[in-house]
């Protein structure tokens, strides 16, 4: 009897052990999903906070140009900006998310990567300079002063290298370093560009400005790097980097930025030639305050993106769960904007403009609604790379494109500035939504897209216990995400 008794004890011993070691277990994998939500949310205030000094800043002194110089010289330097940003797209050659990735999979050669990334981004932008100025000079030898806006301007493509060290802080989910090295320089040449306007400089030293604005963001990457993440890696990373392959992967990200800027900028452009530069400066007006609203998703994607792998890892069903959340949400935050824009649009433009910008009122209550599809452009973006679908991603952005340039031949003659608000709009709706019928790889994609678009059927999903594979348990999807972060 004793016996029986000892040996009962120490099963119930043992059994106590092992359901204190099970509480251990359960405790320390919610503690790390609770670390790798907090990083996540640090990472998304810091990659925000980043954004909107960069884009409130963009709009600040957009708005503060364009009540300083009028419509006019606006519109001339709304267009010259809108031709070295379309440039500035083509100096990325489409590695940023590409060097993003192989920066988390090759940590040993971070480096080495790092260091060709900046030599290959300085040739790229200087090739891109070169062709920029002369295009400029073939086709518009007449137009001295859009020559020397793009000319001033233009030399901000060449500090564009230094972007090699914010990939190395976004690798690490550093954006906090980002901030530093960017939003703080930003800040600076916002308060060197009032000053400018306060003593009445001429329109050609605002475009020398965003020149000295990149140079000071490239230095101050570059002084972070070396004190922060420089110093804990080797500075002679072992291996090569196959930078053939990252060329090839890189392509169709730029062929698609590249669309996406064209179609951004080729309305200020051609309404530029087509209607005159007063035209532009009062579509640039509306189209400004359209795309500051795109500062969310912008900022937030780059923080998710590495937790968009995550989940794939965790098994199909509950990565496409999570991607019908993120459409709802992006389709929601799109509604209130585009929605508040359109009843709001003369007392917006008016507010922030002045009465001499009273017509952008009727482009901003169409271009608004632009802002809902990019949203959701925006958020398959991150699905498009992770399922190797960016070569249909930028076939997609190049239709797009050419619909916006062929419509804008059409519409500007006949309706100015509000024809060239409708093509843009068309072309988005065609870009981000319609066009992904075309493919199998995104068909489930336009399903959730057109769910998220209506609102109730995906809110009523939303509401749903999560649809997790039915073999696995909410802990054993814990337990992966936790081995795919190791």
């Amino acid at each position: 009897m004793d016996n029986v008794t000892c040996r009962s004890s120490k099963f119930s011993a043992g059994r106590d052990q092992w359901r204190v070691r099970r509480i251990d277990s359960r405790s320390a994998r919610t503690s790390a999903d609770c670390d790798r939500v907090k990083k996540f949310l640090s990472s998304g205030a810091w990659s925000l906070l980043n954004q909107f000094v960069r884009v409130g800043s963009l709009a600040a002194i957009t708005i503060a140009l364009g009540r300083h110089f009028g419509p006019q010289l606006f519109g001339s330097l709304a267009v010259g900006f809108a031709l070295v940003r379309v440039f500035a797209v083509v100096t990325t050659f489409g590695l940023d998310r590409v060097l993003v990735r192989h920066l988390v999979d090759r940590e040993e050669q971070a480096a080495a990567i790092v260091r060709e990334a900046f030599w290959l981004k300085l040739g790229i932008a200087f090739l891109s300079y070169l062709t920029m100025l002369g295009l400029i000079f073939t086709f518009e030898r007449g137009d001295t002063l859009l020559l020397a806006i793009a000319a001033l301007a233009g030399g901000g493509l060449l500090f564009q290298a230094g972007d090699a060290f914010d990939y190395a802080f976004q690798a690490q989910g550093r954006f906090a370093l980002s901030f530093f090295g960017r939003g703080v320089p930003i800040l600076l040449s916002t308060t060197l560009k009032i000053g400018a306007i306060l003593v009445n400089a001429p329109l050609l030293f605002f475009a020398a400005l965003e020149t000295v604005e990149a140079a000071i963001i490239a230095a101050a990457l570059f002084v972070v790097y070396r004190r922060t993440i420089s110093g804990s890696v080797s500075a002679k990373s072992a291996g090569t980097v196959a930078w053939r392959r990252l060329l090839v992967e890189g392509l169709p990200l730029l062929l698609s930025a590249l669309a996406v800027m064209i179609y951004m900028r080729s309305d200020i452009i051609m309404l530029g030639k087509m209607a005159g530069y007063q035209v532009a400066g009062i579509y640039a007006a509306a189209s400004q305050i359209s795309e500051a609203c795109v500062l969310f998703p912008v900022a937030l994607m780059p923080a998710l993106f590495p937790i968009l792998v995550r989940w794939r890892r965790c098994g199909p069903e509950f990565y496409h769960r999570q991607f019908e959340r993120l459409f709802l949400l992006a389709a929601a935050a799109g509604l209130l904007f585009s929605l508040t824009l359109t009843f709001g649009a003369t007392t917006i433009v008016t507010f922030i403009f002045g009465s001499n910008y009273h017509s952008a009122a009727n482009i901003l209550i169409i271009h608004a609604w632009t802002i809902l599809f990019i949203f959701i452009g925006i958020t398959q973006s991150g699905y498009d790379v992770i399922e190797g679908l960016t070569w249909f991603a930028m076939f997609r952005t190049f239709i797009g494109a050419l619909l916006n340039i062929g419509l804008n031949l059409i519409l500007i003659p006949r309706h100015g500035a509000v024809g060239s608000a409708v093509a843009t709009l068309v072309a988005q709706i065609f870009s981000s939504v319609l066009l992904n019928a075309l493919h199998p790889g995104t068909r489930p994609i336009l399903r959730m897209q057109f769910m998220s678009i209506l609102l109730w059927p995906a809110l009523r999903g939303l509401c749903r216990k999560d649809s997790a594979p039915k073999s696995a348990s909410w802990q054993e999807l814990a337990n992966r995400v936790t081995l795919a972060d190791g």
